[in-house]
């Protein structure tokens, strides 16, 4: 699938953001000293789970990405260049990076590339093959986002009969990836995952552009408000400040 999604004007936004939800989404700083381990999850997401509830006095940031999907690695390139440009904040978030098989080029090999190109101070890496990072979220904590859609999408829009047809599918078959979500200090990982506080999912990728230039589409923060022209750069810039904001909020 083409992952090119073209600007769109103001009016068409709203169902882009929609068709986002449900179809593929378009999709160099320092070294850790981890030399970017990749940890593979299993269904349970034990491990993904145990790095997230290590230190939860602490902001986590959790990045969910395809290994070769060209928007995907272009954020993974923003978030590793914000937290290099971040440097030691007051109270540094945990950093988790999920990546996930969504095209047909990705695999644990190129999990482990990516994860070795875009690796930054703090990051943990995981692989999972299952895609059961996104289910669980999606499930739990974005059940109703067709359903939510529908609601707004006008009838006569040439995508609803795709939408209503999609909304018969259960949440966790409906992907969430080429996403950031931000969970504040005392969310636990357990049985049921948390809550974000922030998060934005890229769904229109028009390619690298110039500093300061709006590249993409997300849906961000509210399922029911359309979609706003960012750019991986800015979203990662938010997602560390909110994390910052967060550590400090309480002290």
């Amino acid at each position: 699938m083409n992952q090119t999604i073209p600007r769109l004007a103001a009016e068409n936004r709203l169902p882009l953001l929609f068709v986002g939800i449900v179809l593929l989404a378009g999709c160099a700083g320092p070294r850790s000293s981890s030399s970017a381990r990749v940890q593979p999850l299993d269904e349970s997401l034990r491990e993904l789970k145990t790095e997230f509830n290590r230190d939860i006095s602490k902001p986590r940031v959790l990045a969910l990405f395809s290994p070769t999907c060209g928007g995907c690695l272009y954020g993974a390139r923003a978030l590793q260049h914000e937290v290099a440009a971040a440097g030691k904040m007051a109270a540094d978030p945990q950093m988790l990076v999920v990546w996930l098989p969504m095209l047909d080029t990705d695999n644990e090999h190129e999990a482990r590339k990516s994860a070795r190109r875009f690796d930054f101070t703090g990051a943990r890496h995981f692989y999972d093959a299952g895609k059961q990072t996104s289910a669980r979220l999606m499930a739990e904590q974005f059940p109703n986002a067709v359903r939510e859609a529908l609601e707004v999408l006008p009838r006569d829009h040439p995508k609803r009969a795709q939408l209503e047809a999609l909304g018969g599918l259960p949440p966790e078959k409906v992907p969430l990836w080429d996403a950031v979500l931000v969970f504040p200090p005392g969310a636990r990982w357990d049985d049921r995952s948390p809550a974000p506080v922030w998060w934005t999912r890229q769904i229109g990728f028009n390619g690298e552009g110039r500093p300061e230039e709006r590249t993409s589409l997300f849906w961000k923060n509210n399922p029911r408000q359309p979609a706003v022209e960012s750019d991986w750069y800015l979203e990662a810039h938010e997602a560390l400040g909110v994390a910052q904001r967060l550590s400090t909020a309480g002290k």
